[in-house]
């Protein structure tokens, strides 16, 4: 990783948590907003060879700028249908990897346990959310936010255990990353635990800074040991 760009990153996330610290929430956010779309820049000028990275980025971009308007209802929903688009689509770039994986029963019984175990926590968080019984298709949005996101870590970590090299343990830092940020925007959005946003912020940005070394070693041979931006 190149001096300028481990620089760049240390300048946004100490920026961001100082925003977050000092100041009001709606210009804070917009200090993430305008994180992303460094990102989103400089991967489009310097990594930009596959649509449907290019897809997700830009995705993931509209979502963090929207997020200024997160108490909006519709604004809202567009978030859950932006993230949640993006999850899939990186799903779909790992699937033709692991189109001939095959599980044993075993895998499949623990498999199903841990979506019924997400199923209920989904749930349990799902009341603490204010639009539980008045908005019906975000409530929805919530729940497949939830289950593709557990597949999108399902299918990352699958991708590392096959061929475990510097693309899948990139991958799976995604979607950990991506993850944890939704996980610890809902503590601290719904559950007041504002601490969380700290979390929140720097789980995105090191997001951000995985799936751009993602999309690099993507454009390069996997027998490459270190990647450089």
């Amino acid at each position: 990783m190149k001096f300028w760009y481990s620089l760049l990153v240390v300048v946004l996330s100490i920026a961001n948590i100082l925003a977050i610290y000092y100041l009001d929430q709606t210009t804070d956010r917009w200090f993430r907003s305008i994180s992303t779309l460094i990102f989103f820049i400089i991967f489009l000028l310097k990594y930009n060879s596959s649509k449907r990275l290019l897809f997700v980025f830009t995705l993931i971009t509209i979502c963090d700028a929207l997020i200024v308007y997160y108490e909006d209802p519709l604004i809202k929903k567009i978030v859950f249908s932006a993230r949640i688009l993006a999850y899939l689509l990186l799903i779909a770039f790992l699937y033709p990897k692991l189109s001939n994986l095959k599980f044993n029963l075993f895998t499949k019984i623990i498999s199903g346990f841990v979506v019924l175990i997400d199923i209920y926590l989904l749930h349990e968080m799902a009341l603490t959310i204010p639009e539980y019984k008045e908005d019906q298709v975000f409530l929805i949005l919530f729940y497949a936010l939830g289950i593709i996101s557990l597949g999108f870590v399902g299918f990352s970590i699958s991708y590392l255990n096959r061929y475990a090299n510097h693309k899948g343990f990139l991958i799976v830092m995604v979607s950990i990353a991506f993850v944890l940020s939704d996980i610890t925007f809902y503590n601290a959005y719904y559950l007041d635990f504002e601490v969380f946003y700290y979390l929140d912020r720097l789980a995105n940005i090191l997001g951000l800074v995985a799936l751009i070394l993602f999309a690099r070693s993507s454009q390069k041979s996997d027998k490459k040991p270190f990647i450089e931006v």
